[in-house]
């Protein structure tokens, strides 16, 4: 009899440990538990919602990253518009959101244009066009940036579905008749594109 009650004592504890293992896992991955994390993004302000809740400055090797995007498409926008090479744009015309997309120890940049105010008279208008904006994902890993994204959309979105450990993204774009929502996930190093949805 003593012998069941011990087997069932320890039986017992064993639950109970592997239960607060299970709870301190869950807590710790990002996946499951990043409640102070920005997860969604709009090209243009809202009305009643926050542009970016927690915005972080842009580091210099991210910095980096983003003027090298700009010499490929905007370089002449910002040449014949502001004066400026693409290495000359300031850190200023960007706005930063952490985000962790692999693991707690990596810490990822979501990264907008930031909004021109009359506190802030960024001139980055050749970021934008008529209709929705630029986003831009950056890996941090030992505080060098890599380019793991950048695509054009109304919105953005971080999901909680993952592929190869990094967390999927979702992206889309409206217009009179349509949505469009397009699905990356990470392959290779690089997020691709893995599905195109257009609805009415």
């Amino acid at each position: 009899m003593k012998m069941k009650k011990r087997q069932l004592g320890c039986s017992l504890i064993l639950v109970v440990w592997i239960g607060c293992a299970v709870m301190l896992a869950s807590t710790e991955y990002p996946g499951n538990n990043q409640q102070s994390e920005q997860t969604g993004f709009n090209s243009d302000e809202v009305p009643g919602q926050v542009y970016v809740k927690k915005p972080v400055r842009i580091p210099d090797g991210a910095l980096a990253v983003l003027r090298d995007t700009l010499s490929r498409g905007t370089a002449n926008c910002i040449q014949d518009t502001e004066g400026l090479t693409p290495e000359q744009v300031p850190a200023s015309w960007f706005v930063g959101s952490e985000i962790h997309l692999d693991g707690p120890e990596e810490v990822d940049l979501v990264v907008l244009p930031a909004r021109m105010t009359s506190e802030s008279p960024s001139p980055n208008r050749c970021l934008y066009s008529a209709h929705g904006g630029p986003f831009w994902l950056l890996r941090n890993i030992n505080r060098k940036y890599e380019l793991l994204l950048e695509t054009y959309a109304d919105g953005l979105g971080i999901l909680d579905s993952r592929t190869n450990f990094y967390r999927d993204i979702q992206t889309w774009s409206t217009t009179v008749r349509t949505t469009t929502t397009l699905l990356y996930k990470m392959d290779v190093g690089q997020y691709q594109l893995a599905e195109k949805k257009t609805e009415p």
